[in-house]
């Protein structure tokens, strides 16, 4: 584990620390072909869990370095508890009085 503050130096351009490799992260899309999607060569590894299961994406730390990337996508269901996953938050800055 690291502090969130302890890798400024691969900020995203809007700011944002450690957006890859704490969690696998869940997304609302069913995982299915995309466009531009290849076939893994291991077919049970994706076409048989198309359409009923969830997407993850990025990877977790127990995911090999090789693979952490926010294009990566794995596939579960969202009643696993066994899984390394969680999802982000937002919090949008209330206007100020002063920009109304």
């Amino acid at each position: 584990c690291a502090d969130v503050a302890a890798f400024a130096a691969g900020d995203s351009e809007a700011g944002c620390r450690q957006m890859l490799g704490n969690v696998w992260e869940w997304t609302a899309d069913w995982f299915a072909p995309y466009p531009g999607f290849t076939r893994d060569p291991y077919k049970e590894y994706s076409e048989p869990w198309f359409g009923n299961h969830k997407v993850l994406r990025g990877g977790c730390f127990a995911t090999r370095s090789r693979l952490i990337r926010n294009t990566w996508r794995n596939f579960y269901t969202p009643d696993r508890r066994d899984v390394l996953a969680g999802f982000r938050t937002c919090a949008l800055q209330a206007r100020s009085e002063a920009c109304k």
